[in-house]
């Protein structure tokens, strides 16, 4: 079980990607490319000395030396989260190399999920529900649009891969006149093995905010 991950200071909120503890900084700088490549499945470009990271349908670069992310697909300049930070930078050194376990589970149900996952630690899904619960067609569109897969669970439903041995499940029922739009996450049982709870937490709020902007941006596109 991996029980060796970073912990915020309590009751501060870490907002600028320069408050990550620099000591996974540091951890990350003198470790083996070719030993986290082969656990976290990325590649490593020796030359520029970055990781080179797939989160959902991007890729981005983790500069070590400079302490640094950026988007590498892309010429628009991206401002990332601290959570951001810590989920890319915590995959790197904690991921393993494990098959999946084919069991998709809710967050209640890892390990001491069902006392983590509540109040200020509730998964990202009410943003989620508000914007997508009568909209079915709008939260599919918006999870195929980030490289997601169909599955048919609810009203809509699809599978992503915020990174490369981490997929997340989301599932809408949609509102009607008697019941409140709801959204839940899974994730296969593994991901504790990969990730602290607290990341695994930054992690959906991270993905569940870019469901939200692809959504956004898809609404501003031009009618052709």
């Amino acid at each position: 079980m991996n029980t060796d991950h970073p912990t915020q200071k309590p009751q501060r909120r870490f907002q600028d990607p320069g408050e990550l503890d620099p000591r996974l900084w540091e951890e990350l700088a003198t470790r083996d490319p070719d030993e986290i490549c082969v656990r976290a499945s990325v590649r490593f470009d020796r030359e520029r000395g970055c990781y080179l990271v797939p989160f959902l349908n991007r890729r981005y670069g983790v500069f070590p030396a400079e302490r640094l992310i950026e988007r590498q697909d892309s010429r628009r300049e991206e401002e990332l989260s601290f959570q951001f930070y810590l989920v890319l930078v915590t995959y790197l050194l904690r991921a393993q190399s494990l098959a999946l376990s084919g069991r998709m589970v809710t967050g209640a149900e890892l390990r001491g999920g069902s006392f983590f996952f509540k109040g200020h630690h509730a998964l990202f899904t009410e943003p989620l529900e508000r914007r997508f619960g009568r909209d079915p067609e709008g939260f599919l569109d918006a999870g195929l649009r980030l490289g997601g897969a169909k599955t048919d669970f609810g009203d809509a439903s699809f599978r992503l891969w915020p990174l490369s041995r981490i997929p997340l499940g989301y599932v809408l029922w949609s509102a009607d006149d008697e019941f409140s739009a709801r959204v839940g996450v899974v994730f296969d049982a593994s991901v504790v093995e990969h990730l602290a709870l607290d990341v695994i937490w930054a992690l959906v709020n991270e993905v569940g905010r870019t469901l939200l902007n692809e959504a956004k941006s898809r609404e501003q596109e031009p009618v052709s």
